[in-house]
């Protein structure tokens, strides 16, 4: 896998954060380790609710604590498996946005496109780390790797994303 830095796209509805990794296992493997609730425990976050298209979720990235301030939630939009996953992503404080993910095959791995979108250019760039260090733990956990700390993995990433 590789550590690509993502892009920062301005769009009419916002700011749309992109990243393009590749990860050395199939796209069955890389979609159960973004959709299935053990798996995604291991480098996100515990995820509760009804994890169906058009069910609602709660995603908790600090503690395990329902109503957390560092929980996201929303409702799955779509869910195709194992190639397309789009979510509503509400974070305390900001306005709903949307996070897509799209997974195909590449040779003898997958490719997983992460897209989030509508976010304010004022988050921008923190969204940019933090899944830049989120992805990073993906690649660790689909390896076999131990999962790296998240915060050391944003404070490494921050940089690249701050600009003057």
């Amino acid at each position: 896998m590789s550590e690509l830095r993502g892009a920062l796209l301005p769009a009419a509805d916002g700011t749309t954060v992109r990243f393009e990794r590749r990860y050395g296992t199939s796209p069955e493997d890389l979609w159960s380790a973004v959709t299935e609730p053990g798996r995604l425990a291991r480098w996100l976050g515990p995820v509760y609710g009804d994890l169906r298209e058009g069910g609602r979720y709660e995603l908790r990235m600090g503690e395990d604590v329902a109503g957390a301030a560092e929980n996201a939630t929303g409702r799955i939009r779509e869910c195709v498996p194992p190639q397309r996953l789009v979510i509503e992503w509400e974070f305390p404080g900001e306005s709903t946005t949307l996070v897509e993910a799209v997974i195909r095959p590449d040779g003898d791995g997958a490719v997983l496109v992460l897209e989030h979108h509508r976010l304010e250019e004022s988050n921008a760039r923190s969204y940019g780390a933090g899944w830049h260090a989120s992805l990073g733990q993906l690649a660790d956990h689909v390896s076999g790797d131990p999962v790296r700390a998240w915060a050391e993995l944003y404070r490494v990433a921050l940089p690249l994303y701050v600009t003057d």
